[in-house]
């Protein structure tokens, strides 16, 4: 939660709007609640008010902060999701307190719908069924969207507002010299369900069989950190975990980055690694494939399948001018419009049939 400079929009009354944030555990929903409520804050055209769990990373942050709160306890939290009705009561405001509440999770958009005029719900994963209540959604990839449309038949209007990504490195991370330097392989992820590491390490023993000089290293940490390390042993003993790593340090230990997910709404590796022109590999999840553009930027391969995987790895490590396209293809994309900060405040902006006129030092 940075400030930004900006100019003052100082030509429209600025509005009341409620920010409901629930506790989550997961750090890419951490970090968008923070671009979101950066970006909205950095507007100026809002009196923001929180509302967090009590003690919750986020809620304490943006007290921290110096925002407005209202504190939600677990137990009243257990009540507004099965009587939306008390939402009034239990946050000590009247009906339409609020001229917009921006929800994160999909219950509260029901509740919110008391004490606010216009309530936007942004759906950060493909659970959009609970959206209904929502007077607008936001989707962050356009498969979801199209899905939601379809669902919600007109009834909830639909927007795709993917996160912004702010670059952080100048130039292109080269290859090892030399046509015969070993490669390193990387992935990472939270080691929970669905990351696709086991799948990683399925099609990394496979690889090895072909090009047995390959390197292959695993980033980050999680609750399946051990059965991952077990499954490593038995038949993958050559995968090096190397713990929590950043962008730079994962930039600078990878010369092709894979994402193996199946469930990818978004993945910020994926746009650091895209950042430093690492030439990428991806499941074609949600995310991945609008980020990749359907594979035209860099390739995709179906999910769950570690023999696909490790072919196309193996084509990438007989073909090192494919992954110096691809590591450019990258490098290029991930500077274009679709994540410019400055463009996803306007269209956050403009969702609340406002108009952002501070075009200021974002990018």
């Amino acid at each position: 939660m940075q400030a930004m400079d900006s100019a003052t929009n100082s030509d429209q009354t600025r509005k009341t709007l409620l920010f409901f944030a629930p506790e989550v555990q997961d750090a890419a929903i951490l970090n968008a609640y923070e671009i979101y409520l950066h970006h909205l804050s950095h507007s100026e055209l809002f009196d923001i008010t929180i509302m967090a769990p009590n003690g919750s990373p986020f809620g304490e942050e943006a007290r921290t902060m110096g925002y407005r709160m209202y504190p939600v306890s677990d137990f009243s939290r257990k009540l507004l999701l099965r009587t939306p009705q008390l939402w009034p009561i239990l946050t000590a405001t009247r009906r339409f307190r609020f001229d917009y509440a921006i929800c994160h999770e999909a219950f509260g958009c029901r509740g919110l719908s008391h004490i606010a005029r216009k309530v936007i719900g942004v759906c950060h994963d493909d659970m959009y069924e609970g959206f209904k209540n929502a007077s607008r959604m936001v989707a962050i990839t356009s498969s979801l969207a199209e899905e939601a449309k379809a669902h919600f038949e007109g009834q909830v209007p639909v927007d795709v507002l993917p996160y912004p990504y702010e670059c952080q490195f100048t130039e292109i991370t080269p290859l090892p010299e030399g046509d015969d330097a070993p490669l390193t392989i990387g992935a990472s992820g939270p080691f929970l369900e669905g990351d696709g590491l086991g799948i990683f390490i399925h099609a990394a023993q496979l690889l090895h069989q072909s090009s047995p000089d390959a390197r292959f290293v695993i980033a980050g940490q999680g609750p399946l950190e051990h059965e991952l390390k077990e499954l490593s042993d038995h038949i993958a003993p050559f995968i090096d975990f190397a713990g929590p790593m950043d962008a730079s340090e994962m930039a600078e230990a990878f010369d092709i980055y894979c994402l193996a997910a199946s469930n990818a709404p978004y993945s910020v590796p994926l746009c650091q690694m895209m950042d430093a022109g690492i030439a990428c590999v991806s499941t074609c999840a949600s995310g991945p494939m609008d980020i990749l553009k359907g594979g035209m930027v860099a390739p995709l391969v179906p999910m769950s399948d570690s023999f696909l995987l490790a072919v196309k790895l193996q084509e990438l490590l007989e073909d090192r001018p494919q992954i110096e396209r691809i590591k450019k293809a990258c490098f290029d994309r991930i500077r274009e419009e679709d994540f410019s900060p400055r463009i996803f405040e306007e269209k956050l902006i403009s969702l609340f049939g406002m108009e952002q006129k501070a075009f200021s030092r974002i990018d």
